[in-house]
């Protein structure tokens, strides 16, 4: 069974990227920084692995990424195995 994430812990898992407290601004961030790179985020539902993908393109550290994903989700993702 797939996972999926929604729009609004993807923009709360990116507010902790950015150790901000407004996940809209945060997002916004974000997607002018990477958008060209893995495409938008934050804005719709999608697989987990998915988002998985894109945040480890973003060539950001790993075990901080896994550790956001579940502290949102309180689900495991190894992007390692992506």
């Amino acid at each position: 069974m797939s996972e999926w994430i929604s729009w609004r812990d993807q923009q709360l898992i990116i507010e902790k990227i950015y150790r901000s407290e407004d996940a809209i601004t945060s997002t916004k961030k974000f997607n002018e920084e990477y958008q060209d790179k893995i495409g938008k985020v934050g804005e719709a539902e999608m697989l987990l692995n998915d988002f998985g993908r894109k945040l480890k393109e973003t060539g950001l550290d790993s075990f901080y990424l896994e550790r956001y994903i579940k502290e949102v989700t309180g689900k495991d993702l190894n992007l390692e195995a992506l």
